[in-house]
């Protein structure tokens, strides 16, 4: 009987649930305190540039610890790291309730930055790990999926926790939810199969071979001009929103719906990757979101700014399953965990230049143009990875082997 069992909880769909629910309600708890930092920081005292080094410190360490964790992790396995950050996370929670000084809680994001990598990151690598071929698009999109309503979910329980219980429950709640998840990790997702059989795990490739590859340094290149292009618009959507004479709630509700729509069609998007060239859905996406972008401060109401921010999340929707069918493909030669934490860091590197790049535009040309410049930032990115990624003409389901010998 315990065998059966065993077996049941060892099945890739058994896993891919249990992570999915796992990471999802973790994404929760992180978005329940996502928009409520900035404004503990300036409870704590902080000043302007304070509060955005206390933001940017969250990214800064994730840059730093993304590739690192990731090589570490095709060494000695997934499951103890994604534990160790769901663990660590309950424990950052009451660091959180406990910093009484900006300059500590600037410490505390940086603890906050470096256990998040051992989570998100690494429970993707997991499910690249044992995904059926020809069913990578559709695992990753499912896992995606959970961790995007968990983001989205994650700032309106946030509110109303703050509103009706105060801060520090927020903070709280965060930790709860992690260490719940932490508890089903442990209980229910098996170690490292390869290892209990006596296999040997393949070590990730050197760190110049990652460098050098075209795709990886393609999807790498994506994840920063995406970042960077639509950082503009989840910093300063809400200074513009006070130009135009927009709500809160609106501005939730735009955001909101951009979150949901990524959510729910990753599933779909990531099942149609394992179908078609990965690479056509990556540029159209990346050209619709580009667009989108560049023309949300063309109108001067709610209407165009929401449709804009609709057209944005169905461009992400559609080009983020075909970025991580191609780190998946990549990742079974090269190190699943090393190829996603480098290509991730791109994502983190762009929100670190996005916002400075984004204040220096609007002090020289104003608020409008920041959306016109991360429009244009993110359709030349798009150029860019065409043209560095068009020789990747594979067939759906192409093997890691086709994947690898791209250079």
């Amino acid at each position: 009987m315990g065998v059966l069992i065993f077996q049941r909880f060892s099945t890739p769909s058994w896993i891919l649930f249990w992570l999915s629910v796992s990471v999802g309600v973790a994404m929760i708890g992180l978005g329940i305190i996502w928009p409520l930092v900035p404004v503990y920081a300036v409870e704590l005292g902080a000043g302007g540039f304070q509060v955005g080094l206390i933001i940017a410190s969250f990214n800064l360490a994730r840059t730093i610890i993304y590739p690192l964790a990731g090589r570490l992790s095709d060494r000695w396995g997934r499951k103890p790291f994604i534990a160790l950050g769901l663990f660590l996370y309950a424990l950052v929670s009451v660091l959180y309730v406990l910093a009484t000084r900006v300059e500590t809680l600037i410490l505390v994001r940086l603890l906050h930055g470096t256990t998040s990598v051992l989570v998100a990151p690494v429970a993707m690598a997991l499910v690249a790990d044992i995904a059926p071929k020809r069913r990578m698009g559709l695992y990753l999109g499912t896992q995606n999926m959970a961790v995007m309503l968990g983001l989205g979910v994650g700032p309106v329980a946030g509110g109303i926790i703050r509103d009706f219980y105060g801060m520090q429950t927020a903070f709280y709640a965060m930790g709860g939810l992690a260490l719940v998840t932490f508890l089903g990790v442990a209980a229910f997702i098996p170690g490292d199969r390869q290892r209990e059989r006596g296999q040997s795990r393949q070590p990730p490739a050197p760190l110049k071979s990652l460098l050098k590859n075209r795709i990886i340094l393609g999807l790498f290149l994506l994840r920063f001009f995406l970042a960077a292009g639509q950082g503009s618009v989840y910093t300063f959507l809400p200074l513009l929103a006070l130009q135009i004479d927009l709500t809160s709630s609106q501005v939730g509700l735009i955001l909101g719906v951009n979150i949901f729509l990524i959510a729910f069609l990753q599933r779909l998007c990531g099942g149609l990757a394992d179908r078609i060239n990965p690479l056509y859905m990556i540029v159209a996406g990346s050209l619709i979101s580009g667009i989108a972008v560049w023309g949300i401060p063309m109108g001067q109401g709610f209407v165009v700014v929401l449709s804009c921010n609709i057209l944005m999340g169905i461009g992400n929707g559609i080009s983020m399953p075909g970025g991580l069918v191609l780190t998946g493909r990549a990742g079974k030669t090269l190190g699943m965990g090393s190829t996603m934490g480098l290509t991730d860091t791109g994502w983190s590197l762009g929100m670190i230049v996005s916002p400075i790049i984004s204040g220096v535009i609007m002090d020289r040309l104003g608020l409008t143009s920041i959306f016109y410049a991360g429009g244009i930032l993110i359709i030349i990115g798009t150029v860019l990875i065409a043209v560095i990624l068009k020789r990747h003409g594979n067939e759906p389901g192409a093997s890691a082997s086709e994947t690898e010998n791209l250079k």
